[in-house]
């Protein structure tokens, strides 16, 4: 990687971490085991990371709570309406928008020390949010090219399906055109995910190869050209966990509606709080898993494995933890290593 977006900080103060993970082809099994084995040696290091973001999102929602609360003891009708209308989705379009970048540089950043931990070199919070931060916005980007892959069919579909009820009211073919077009977005969820898979290691790819958006996206689908199922499995087992939190959820949501004042409040405070807790520690799991299913695709592909075992014991290639483009051009695939990407996005 080039220098503003190495692994490795010029902070030498830094412990190396004496955990270290034989880079070998992995099956699903292993990877996900070594997920865990990953978190719980660095469980303070990847639940710290993914506070940031948890903690700034149920702040921007405590925010938006509190003002739908306070203009509610109002009465609205005309300008006034319309004015905490535009308010009311101008704080959801910042609160989004906000994630995203967060969200972005998150994932860079836990791959970045996901990177580090794994092959036993020094890492931080700090360090790995300064590595990625001067590339913030090329991760936005690859995140939003991530969730357009995944929706961009189904919403064109549902989109359209409400414009012919929505033009055609009360038209019988207009509204069995527009149930139609709602079951195709459904099944088309089967596709979204698919597309989903394919630009899944785009992150991985941008942080370790320092390459671009389009090149970072290019080179998933080359990873990924086969052995996507694994993916899936992964995005299942996500699912699965926010199902169980989603359901420990619902009763206060439902309680949250039904009560006023000191209740509610009360009860959408606890929603918060759990929704920032599971953030926190259940975030981590795909950005590490994630990252270990980039490497298992170069080892299988590419040799990295051995690639990286000669960079370690090679001594005219010894280790620089302060030179960056050092470590990067080690990392890089064969044809690539004489041709290092630039940073910018």
């Amino acid at each position: 990687m080039a220098s503003g977006n190495t692994w490795i900080g010029s902070n030498a103060a830094i412990p190396a971490t004496h955990t270290h993970f034989d880079l070998r082809p992995l099956s699903t099994g292993e990877i996900l085991d070594r997920t865990f084995q990953l978190y719980r040696a660095r469980f303070t290091l990847f639940a710290g990371l993914a506070m940031l973001p948890a903690a700034v999102s149920v702040i921007t929602q405590a925010f938006r709570l509190w003002y739908t609360a306070r203009e509610s003891v109002h009465v609205h009708i005309g300008h006034d309406l319309n004015k905490v209308r535009i308010v009311t989705g101008s704080l959801l379009l910042a609160s989004s928008l906000i994630s995203f970048v967060l969200y972005g540089i998150t994932q860079a950043a836990t791959t970045w020390a996901v990177s580090a931990v794994y092959l036993g070199e020094p890492a931080s919070i700090r360090t790995a949010y300064k590595a990625v931060g001067t590339n913030w916005f090329r991760y936005t980007l690859i995140v939003l090219r991530q969730i357009w892959a995944w929706l961009w069919l189904p919403f064109l579909l549902i989109a359209t399906a409400f414009g012919f009820m929505t033009a055609r009211r009360g038209s019988t073919s207009a509204n069995l055109t527009g149930a139609f077009l709602i079951l195709i977005a459904f099944f088309s969820l089967i596709y979204s995910a698919w597309a989903y898979i394919r630009v899944s290691l785009a992150v991985p790819a941008a942080v370790i190869e320092s390459l671009k958006v389009r090149a970072s996206i290019k080179r998933s689908k080359q990873l990924l050209v086969d052995r996507k199922v694994r993916i899936l499995l992964l995005l299942l087992f996500l699912f699965a966990l926010y199902i169980v939190i989603g359901t420990i959820q619902a009763p206060l949501a439902f309680f949250a509606l039904r009560e006023r004042g000191a209740e509610a409040f009360l009860t959408h405070a606890i929603s918060l709080g759990l929704s920032f807790v599971t953030a926190t520690l259940i975030g981590p799991v795909g950005a590490i898993a994630i990252c270990l299913f980039y490497f298992d695709e170069r080892v299988r592909r590419e040799g990295f494995d051995i690639e990286w075992m000669m960079t370690k014991l090679a001594p005219a290639q010894t280790f620089a933890p302060a030179v960056g483009s050092d470590l990067a051009a080690s990392l890089l695939p064969p044809s690539e290593e004489n041709s290092m990407p630039d940073q910018n996005p």
